[in-house]
């Protein structure tokens, strides 16, 4: 759900940066322009991460699966765990990086965004938040499992960054287009 989140508020925030042209906003349309390009390129990810979160998950499944009667097959089955729990925990993490990057290109446009489409904005970069605290949830359930600790703190120092650099642009952007509608 994450990823689709972070799809669904980058293609919002394209389409109200889209529809902010035109002769009345001259001064900031290629900007504009730029960040609905960047947006649409952020999007096409998102919507290849649903399918690699899917992905991940069914091998963490099949993983938990296997059998577990040798001594050998129980090595293999936890090696198999390891391996697919981590890539369950960087497939979400990869998620708020797109999500924090889509942020970002709100925050930079939310002052200038056609009035019209304030909510838009906002509700875009309400998404994208959302897809940060999800997208960070599935980071932390998988890291869970994972023995390799140093990978498991470098990746949670990582996206507390970004959690909290997310909670920033957003409430950045609230404010802004609160002032649009003011």
């Amino acid at each position: 759900m994450a990823a689709y989140l972070a799809a669904a508020g980058s293609s919002l925030a394209a389409m109200a940066f889209r529809f902010t042209s035109g002769e009345k906003f001259a001064a900031v349309e290629a900007d504009m322009a730029r960040r609905t390009e960047q947006l649409e390129r952020l999007r096409v990810v998102a919507l290849e991460l649903v399918d690699r979160d899917s992905a991940a998950y069914d091998r963490v499944t099949a993983s938990y699966k296997s059998p577990k009667v040798s001594e050998a097959e129980k090595q293999a089955r936890s090696a198999g765990i390891q391996a697919a729990l981590t890539e369950a925990m960087a497939v979400p993490r990869e998620t708020m990086s797109v999500a924090v990057q889509a942020l970002r290109l709100c925050a930079e446009g939310s002052a200038a965004i056609n009035p019209n489409l304030a909510s838009d904005c906002a509700t875009a970069s309400w998404c994208l938040w959302g897809a940060v605290e999800s997208a960070f949830l599935n980071v932390r359930i998988n890291a869970a499992g994972i023995k390799d600790a140093g990978l498991v703190g470098r990746t949670l120092d990582d996206c507390r960054r970004m959690q909290a650099e997310a909670r920033t642009l957003a409430e950045g952007t609230r404010s802004a287009i609160e002032r649009h509608l003011a």
